[in-house]
């Protein structure tokens, strides 16, 4: 009798965190204003800029602006994906070398520690990584032997408070 409460526990865990992971988040993106499931045209409104179609899939499309400027951080491309259902899925930065240590102080100062780091990712050509998970959004900054510093930020797809 005990297994088999056990198992029921366990089982409802797992259909939950299965359930969660479906299910449009309405959580704040990195840009204050910004919101994961944003439309294209509410992005382009709220940034202030027009966002070039780079990548049409069905169902899913990637736009990009170049050179522009974030807090006053120049970026040399920022890039989101945007799904066709649930809106803005991804934001994507790729900023010059030179600004990767004040990004990386203000993810830190904002965030603590990264909750990981790596070296030499892939394996073909030496790279940094960090990752932040801050309740709602999934943070990974990578710095790269070319000299490219790229930032992601994404909706958590795991609620920690089921941890």
């Amino acid at each position: 009798m005990i297994d088999l409460t056990r198992f029921l526990k366990y089982s409802v865990l797992a259909f939950l965190l299965f359930l969660i992971q479906f299910m449009p988040q309405s959580a704040k993106a990195c840009v204050e204003g910004l919101d994961w499931g944003m439309g294209i045209s509410s992005l382009e409104s709220h940034l202030g800029v027009a966002l070039k179609p780079i990548q049409e899939k069905e169902g899913i499309d990637v736009f990009e602006v170049r050179n522009f400027q974030i807090s006053g951080l120049p970026v040399n491309s920022l890039r989101v994906l945007v799904e066709e259902e649930y809106g803005l899925k991804q934001i994507v930065y790729e900023i010059d070398y030179e600004n990767m240590t004040e990004v990386l102080a203000g993810l830190r100062h904002r965030f603590g520690s990264p909750v990981g780091t790596s070296d030499d990712v892939d394996g073909r050509s030496p790279q940094q990584q960090w990752i932040w998970h801050t309740g709602e959004d999934v943070i990974t900054a990578i710095k790269t032997e070319q000299g490219k510093f790229i930032l992601s930020y994404r909706p958590s797809l795991l609620d920690p408070s089921f941890l």
